[in-house]
């Protein structure tokens, strides 16, 4: 049995979708299945993090999960929680999703937390698999109103070249690796898109799909928090968004051949994903 943790979320709800129709028995892990469409023989369980007769529920007969989890500031506790549920299980093989940039050193608390979340696992005694995707395509939905009405990307990104990786594809390797775990065991996978690409270009890869010209307004990490605040969004939160540019260094920004090499396949496109989401830009 497969377990997916926060089946809700983005990844979560991807790597599922991948596995849909898959030969394996596969379980989500919800906060609220009275309000969650599972594809289709996706067993649903109600569980969560801070709940360890619910965990302990939702693990009975998994032997891999996908450990995934929301942002917050209890992320390290919950991660525990979770963990010393699946020492007393029979789960033995975790795959955890984690992130480029994970450091102790991290300026982003975000990244720091991953880190210190991925020793936990390394511990065992499970054996692990860990997935390193970079700053989600998906990200850029946030924008879609203002481009839609200003024509303007305003991010506190800087010159800073990511490559920007759709969160589909982090689905389908995860899918790829709880298939056949054996073949995963203790390795990390670092994905990322086909490219690295400037903000600059994001912008005018979004004036193609929009119906007008969009403009990058590359906006001071700390005007962005400011703005992140007053709107109430909690300020670890604020933070965090607002200087992730600052965990990503020259070497955190290559391009990987993982998902090629994982997939067959490259990895999808920025051009791709925002003809996909063409609708949410133009209206």
């Amino acid at each position: 049995m497969i377990l997916i943790t926060a089946a809700t979320g983005q990844v979560g709800s991807a790597a599922l979708n991948a596995l849909a129709g898959a030969d394996s028995e596969v379980r989500a892990l919800v906060r609220n299945p009275s309000v969650f469409a599972a594809p289709e023989g996706v067993q649903v369980v109600q569980g969560d993090f801070d709940d360890d007769m619910s965990i302990a529920s939702a693990l009975k007969g998994v032997t891999v999960m996908l450990l995934a989890g929301r942002d917050s500031p209890n992320s390290v506790s919950q991660h525990r929680r979770i963990l010393a549920q699946v020492q007393q299980s029979g789960v033995h093989h975790v795959v955890k999703l984690s992130a480029i940039g994970a450091s102790p050193k991290s300026p982003v608390a975000l990244m720091r937390e991953h880190y210190e979340v991925d020793e936990e696992v390394r511990k065992g005694p499970a054996v692990w698999t860990f997935l390193k995707p970079h700053l989600y395509m998906q990200n850029l939905l946030r924008a879609a109103d203002t481009i839609r009405r200003e024509g303007m990307l305003a991010a506190p990104m800087g010159d800073n070249r990511p490559p920007l990786i759709d969160t589909r594809d982090i689905g389908a390797v995860a899918a790829t690796v709880l298939r056949n775990p054996a073949a995963h065991v203790g390795r990390e996978y670092t994905l990322t898109g086909p490219v690295a690409v400037s903000y600059k270009e994001v912008a005018k890869a979004l004036t193609a799909v929009a119906g007008r010209v969009v403009t990058y307004d590359p906006v001071a990490p700390e005007e962005y928090e400011n703005r992140l605040r007053a709107v109430g969004m909690p300020d670890w939160r604020a933070y965090d968004l607002a200087h992730i540019a600052s965990a990503y260094g020259v070497s955190e920004n290559a391009v990987s051949p993982d998902i090629a090499t994982l997939l067959g396949r490259q990895p999808r496109s920025l051009s791709e994903f925002l003809e996909d989401h063409r609708k949410v830009y133009s209206g």
